[in-house]
């Protein structure tokens, strides 16, 4: 065989380089996951009284792709049915919320598959319809830095070509806002014109439709809550009005202002224990050193870039024998 011309030969020492980093970031992606599902099984290996199983359910809060939506459900099943029926099940989760319809799912999907004890795990956050996520637990583990928070439904608006979310909430309110001061006016005999041109720039189908995603949001929580209170002889009436109570705390715009307001562990304590129970993990316990370890992992590789072409991370949906991440 002829020697490679010098040419060749640069071609060559030009494309080993990529060929080789191609081959350290898939192995390092490889070697990635393994750790990740190894220390899955470190953490369900923990509770030698009470086997678990670990799904994590984890989004990137820099893609707003990652909210909670119905492409999540396939995987989600799919790694459920690695799992397959287990005693107690544990579902890690960090979202910023999305879709309260999917929450509804998810539940009911992870308690199909779980005859015991359900946990949610949330190292960071779930809020919104993570929160509602979190209500469909039987035990909510939060640690240092974990928070939900409220429950109220949000609404995608666009002001000024720039999307904006706003809470169904606000729109109810500022209709009744606008019909009190009609009835206050009339019942001073003033001019009520000004109040009524506003109130008829509302579309009463949206409102209704902002009271249906609210009355919504409050019925789901209501019923995973009240079903674990009269599973342990709660009668129904008491058990709803112990639900409505906790629903009543995370709906409360009036009270909590924004719906990015966080809710860390000892405030849902203080304002919905006993109906919840919520088992708070001291930093230092090992428990939670290895919940943080995996989270922090999770977070490290949603950061890392994708190939050329390749959309952003979105989710990571992750069990002991199951890893599927998804791009958007």
């Amino acid at each position: 065989m002829a020697p490679a011309t010098p040419a060749a030969q640069e071609k060559q020492r030009k494309m080993q380089p990529h060929l080789q980093s191609i081959l350290n970031e898939m192995q390092q992606a490889q070697q990635g996951t393994v750790t990740r599902q190894n220390l899955i099984k470190e953490i369900e290996a923990l509770d030698t009284t009470k086997p678990r199983r670990l799904l994590v359910y984890i989004g990137n809060a820099a893609n707003p792709n990652s909210s909670i939506n119905l492409t999540h459900t396939v995987p989600l099943a799919d790694a459920l049915s690695g799992i397959g029926r287990t005693e107690n099940l544990d579902l890690m989760i960090h979202t910023l919320g999305g879709s309260g319809d999917t929450a509804e799912k998810i539940v009911e999907m992870c308690r199909n598959h779980c005859s015991g004890e359900f946990r949610v795990i949330i190292p960071n956050m779930a809020k919104s319809a993570g929160t509602l996520i979190a209500l469909g637990a039987d035990t909510i583990v939060m640690g240092h830095c974990s928070e939900v928070g409220p429950t109220d439904p949000q609404i995608r608006i666009t002001v000024g070509n720039a999307p904006q979310f706003v809470s169904a909430w606000t729109f109810i309110h500022a209709r009744d806002e606008l019909a009190k001061k009609v009835n206050e006016a009339n019942a001073r005999g003033e001019n009520a014109d000004a109040y009524l041109q506003q109130l008829a720039t509302i579309d009463s189908v949206f409102v209704k439709h902002c009271e249906q995603l609210m009355e919504f949001a409050k019925k789901v929580g209501r019923k995973w809550i009240a079903a674990r209170l009269m599973a342990k002889s709660v009668s129904k009436n008491e058990a709803e009005e112990k639900a409505d109570k906790v629903i009543d705390f995370l709906s409360n715009v009036q009270e909590h202002i924004i719906h990015g307001r966080l809710i860390l562990a000892k405030e849902l304590k203080t304002n919905c224990e006993p109906t919840l129970h919520v088992e708070e993990l001291e930093e230092t316990s090992p428990g939670w050193q290895k919940l943080w370890n995996l989270y922090v992992r999770y977070e490290v590789f949603l950061m890392s870039p994708n190939p050329p072409g390749v959309p952003h991370k979105a989710v990571i949906i992750e069990t002991a024998s199951t890893s599927l991440t998804i791009n958007g």
